[in-house]
């Protein structure tokens, strides 16, 4: 008989295991996050205009935002500015070192009769060394500013 009893009490204890297992699988199933938000896609498609009248506004544009331009070509204009304690909270301290600029740049691509604006944000650490760092930032708040600036070039 205590054959029995140690038997019966084993396989009760295995069914409520099983049971346990499958209801808490059920459970994780059901309860997993929301998905991530789709990444900002940071580009506009302008018809009927140039690229001198695009730049124009880009520099003035950025500029507004105390930006200076530090590279142009036909292709794309990069704009840079010490970063700012918003981009810097979003950070980890050892990503940015000492002194970090944040670096906005356009690429300007004729395409069929039109133009497309697209850019990208990054934070530098180190900028003009051999060591310089990039950390892409185009998912942050900036992508806030950076829009606005794009906004304002189909506009005009």
């Amino acid at each position: 008989m205590g054959k029995n009893l140690i038997g019966k009490q084993w396989r009760m204890r295995r069914r409520e295991f099983i049971v346990a297992f499958l209801a808490l699988s059920v459970l994780g199933c059901t309860s997993s996050q929301a998905p991530a938000p789709p990444p900002i896609k940071l580009e506009v498609t302008i018809p009927g205009t140039s690229t001198d009248k695009i730049k124009t506004t880009l520099v003035s544009e950025m500029q507004k935002r105390k930006f200076r331009i530090v590279n142009e070509t036909q292709s794309e204009m990069s704009f840079e500015q010490p970063a700012g304690s918003e981009v810097l909270k979003s950070l980890p301290e050892t990503d940015i070192g000492k002194a970090p600029i944040e670096r906005v740049t356009y690429t300007i691509k004729p395409i069929a009769g039109d133009i497309r604006v697209s850019s990208e944000i990054a934070l530098i650490s180190k900028a003009g060394s051999p060591q310089e760092k990039k950390i892409d930032i185009s998912q942050s708040a900036e992508a806030q500013t950076v829009q606005s600036v794009l906004d304002k070039i189909v506009g005009k």
